[in-house]
């Protein structure tokens, strides 16, 4: 009876963790993407500068946040997915600095829309499972 109670117990913990895990990975891609939004939006209402003060502003705190989390991200999924988004983003920033409005929406649409991808992908689905 105590193996069963241990096995319980144990199963209990790791199912509180794959939840703990999906729970943080979604809420942070979702800031992640609302983030990119807001900047998509800064970019397209400044169109002829690109590289004004919001704009940049928007992208370094981005940098910042995705910089603290990347870290855990690398630890709870594919290093692949993470380095790639990693990529865009850095990308982003250096894009609105160097004042490419073109290269800038490119970046700042391609990071949400693989955002999209990442979170669909997350969440363990019946159809991702089987």
């Amino acid at each position: 009876m105590k193996k069963v109670a241990v096995i319980l117990v144990v199963f209990a913990l790791m199912l509180g963790a794959m939840i703990g895990e999906i729970v943080y990975v979604n809420k942070f891609y979702n800031g992640v993407q609302r983030d990119l939004e807001v900047i998509a939006a800064s970019i397209e209402a400044n169109e002829a500068h690109v590289d004004n003060a919001t704009t940049v502003e928007l992208c370094e705190k981005l940098v910042k946040k995705w910089e603290k989390g990347k870290r855990t991200l690398l630890t709870l999924q594919n290093h692949n997915t993470v380095r790639n988004l990693d990529d865009k983003i850095v990308s982003l920033l250096g894009v609105v600095k160097s004042d490419n409005y073109n290269d800038a929406v490119i970046f700042v649409k391609s990071a949400i829309n693989y955002i999209d991808d990442v979170l669909l992908d997350s969440i363990p689905y019946l159809s991702n499972i089987l």
